[in-house]
Order: C-alpha cells, then structure tokens, then sequence
C-alpha cells in the first residue's frame, strides 16, 4: 500500500469521525408527550375548549385554552397547568355547594329548580409577550346570594411552560413589590377619582387591599412591555365600585 494511498485512508477516516462527533452535538426534538386532558371538554369554532355540567341544582361553564402561544411540551405543560387548577375549582364549587347531598327541604327552601340554579363560569383572555404567554381568567359564581360573585385567576408561563409568580416577575429588583404597590395605588387612586368625580377619596379606598404582599399582586398577567394588575371587586373598593386593571411598564419595575 502506498503511501498516498495511506494518507486518503486516514482523511476519510478522519473525516468520518469528524461528521460523527457534529452529529452527537446536534440537538434531535424532543418527542412531545401526548396530552392528557384533565378536562373532557368540546371544541369550539373559535378554538377554545368548552366544559360544562348542567345539573338539578347548579350549571357550570368552563372555557379554556386548546392550545397556547408556546410550543412542543412547553404548550402541554401550560395548557395541563391550566386545566387542573380549572378542575379544582370546579370540585370546590361543587363541594361548597353540596349539591349531591341536597334534601327536598334544602331544595324547597332555596327555591331551586330550571329558574334558579347556583352557577359557575369561567372566561378567559390571552396575552402575549417576548417573553411570557399570559392567560386572565373573569370567574362569575352565583351562590343565589344578594348578588353574583366575580373574581380573577391568571396564568403566567415562561417559554419552558413552567408557571411564574409575581415576584418571579420582579426577582431582579429586591424593593420591587413596594415599588408595584406604590405604582398601581396611584393609578387605582387616579381611577377611583374620575369615577367619582371627586379630589379626595381616601375614604373610598381600601389600603389593606394596594399594600405590598404578594397576594394583592397575584393576578397579572404581561402584556407586551407592560404589567398588567388585575384587581377583582372588593379588593380595594366597595362591590359598586367595580374592579381595577392597572397597566405599570415593566421597565418601571425591574
């Protein structure tokens, strides 16, 4: 065997290894695990899923994602996220409510029948960021009181699926609740005024519910570049006065 004989051999064989190794750095996708619902719901025409339940006594509807602005299994783990804190609130509704358990006298004295069944609902709106896919959801809960309920849930996933709080939002900024909380009193105060027509509405607002804890600040979603507070009724007025969206730059915050 000569020796340029030898030395092709070697290239190829060099070349080989070479193309094996690129390969063993190349990244394959990953399969997507298959989803399973929590919620059995039907498809709608414009692409959400509905759920409902349509009993004796009570009436649920529920609404939710089919997919989400994420890919792959990030979108599976969102949307499985989304689906089981739905279902738990549907149980707690239903516990609550006891409606299985319900005797002919319970029946009687509540009037309940076609005309008048306890009620929960579920909407949602989507939002979208570089960074985030958001997800706020308006509850309506009729527990045959003076009058309905309304409150909020939100969802928020960074690009992995994974659900982020809000002081994920704010971790690069180790005063960012107070910050928030001074930020969004403002604007619910400036809110508050127009609404009223009034200079002065100190005793209108409830400042318990605008200080810096996480749990005044836990319904969010983000919007572009933007941090949007949702506060449901009674948080910080009374139930007339409605809830409160503030909108906070998120440059102003982190």
């Amino acid at each position: 065997m000569n020796s340029t004989r030898i030395i092709n051999i070697v290239l190829i064989v060099v070349a080989l290894v070479a193309v094996a190794w690129g390969v063993s750095l190349i990244k394959l996708p990953q399969p997507v695990p298959p989803m399973h619902h929590v919620l059995e719901g039907q498809l709608t025409a414009a692409g959400s899923y509905h759920y409902s339940e349509h009993g004796d006594y009570d009436t649920i509807d529920v609404d939710y994602p089919a997919t989400t602005t994420l890919s792959g299994a990030a979108d599976v783990k969102a949307r499985t996220t989304i689906e089981q804190e739905l279902a738990d609130q549907i149980a707690q509704f239903k516990q609550d409510g006891n409606f299985a358990n319900l005797t002919a006298e319970d029946v009687q004295i509540q009037g309940l029948g076609p005309d008048r069944k306890y009620a929960l609902g579920m909407t949602y709106k989507v939002y979208a960021s570089a960074n985030y896919a958001s997800y706020f959801y308006t509850i309506y809960e009729d527990t045959l009181g003076a009058h309905p309920n309304a409150y909020f849930l939100t969802f928020v996933f960074d690009k992995d699926g994974n659900q982020v709080g809000i002081k994920d939002i704010l971790a690069s900024n180790p005063n960012g609740l107070e910050e928030l909380s001074l930020l969004v009193s403002n604007d619910v105060t400036a809110q508050m005024k127009t609404r009223l027509g009034m200079d002065d509405v100190t005793g209108a607002i409830f400042a318990e519910g605008l200080s810096p804890t996480e749990a005044n600040y836990s319904n969010f979603v983000v919007d572009g570049d933007s941090l949007l507070i949702e506060i449901p009724p009674y948080q910080v007025a009374a139930y007339a006065m409605g809830s409160f969206e503030a909108r906070i730059k998120l440059k102003d915050i982190q």
